[in-house]
């Protein structure tokens, strides 16, 4: 005798949904996204929150339908676009990949700073942080 499956899971049932419904699903029964526990939910969940298909936030990430699937999907761990991804998104890169907040998102411009900052020898630093310091005041 052939036993009849069981329910699926929500996440696996929800990816047959179109985007609109699929939001209408995520926001009945996930009451805080911050519960989720991957970055593919946390990425499928903001995407389908702004009601965009996989091909809509590639193209606004600048990569390709297949790239997204993948992540979404648990296969790539460690995209090379999550930056792009998390500021078409507008949520903290940190976040996105971890599911940690780390304060508000950072304009591009601030965090082209930072990252040269942290490129830069001790001496300059000083000295610029001074000069940032008494343009500041």
């Amino acid at each position: 005798m052939l036993k009849e499956p069981g329910p699926l899971p929500l996440e696996t049932a929800t990816n047959f949904l179109s985007p609109r419904k699929h939001r209408l699903v995520c926001m009945t029964t996930m009451t805080n996204p911050q519960d989720l526990g991957t970055l593919g939910q946390r990425m499928r969940y903001k995407r389908l929150d702004k009601g965009w298909t996989q091909e809509q936030l590639a193209a606004r990430a600048g990569t390709n339908q297949a790239v997204i699937q993948k992540i979404e999907n648990g296969k790539s761990l460690r995209p090379r676009k999550i930056d792009q991804i998390a500021a078409v998104l507008g949520v903290n890169p940190s976040w996105l990949m971890f599911g940690e907040e780390s304060g508000p998102m950072l304009p591009a411009e601030a965090r082209n700073v930072a990252e040269a900052w942290s490129k830069l020898p001790e001496p300059h630093k000083s000295r610029i942080q001074q000069e940032i310091m008494n343009l500041a005041s």
